[in-house]
């Protein structure tokens, strides 16, 4: 009986995480992002994200080898044209792979970058893809995303407090 109870809840949690998502509000805080620097895809160059400032961002960790972030992906590219900076980084995937994805299904991203060890990303607290943090425009994360960015989810819960660090109404 226990097994059974144990195994219902770990379910449960699994399939709330999945479609339901957690997300956590970070306004209150003022997390800084890492101190570290990651490879921009496609270059022998790095950025550290923590340089970014002037505007809020979106980071969306995603991967080739990720199913969902496909879906995800069109949804994305919608986002982009509304004219919101994102920066995309390929969590605990080869370059190469990463690149074909992106030429494969485009790229909505201003800028992508590589965390091919995903140490990055364990710093920030990622624990698979898709993932997405809102950054204000002195670096701070103040919104955490898990799990499939979807319309309902983009309008209710990220664009509002995105608008609302860029100084729009939402």
């Amino acid at each position: 009986m226990l097994l059974l109870i144990a195994s219902v809840s770990a379910w449960s949690g699994a399939l709330w995480l999945y479609f339901g998502a957690a997300y956590s509000d970070l306004s209150g805080t003022k997390f800084p992002l890492p101190d570290q620097p990651l490879e921009v895809l496609g270059s022998s160059e790095s950025v550290e994200l923590g340089s970014l400032q002037g505007e809020p961002y979106l980071i969306n960790f995603w991967a080739s080898w990720c199913v969902t972030c496909q879906t995800e992906n069109k949804f994305l590219h919608e986002i982009a044209s509304e004219n919101i900076r994102l920066v995309g980084i390929a969590l605990k995937d080869n370059p190469i792979d990463a690149e074909g994805w992106l030429q494969q299904f485009g790229s909505p991203f201003q800028l992508s970058l590589v965390d091919s060890t995903g140490t990055y990303g364990e710093r920030l607290g990622v624990q698979g893809a898709p993932e997405t943090f809102l950054v204000d425009r002195d670096g701070n994360v103040r919104f955490h995303y898990q799990g499939l960015i979807q319309p309902e989810v983009w309008q209710s819960r990220i664009r509002p407090r995105y608008l609302q660090l860029r100084g729009d109404s939402p």
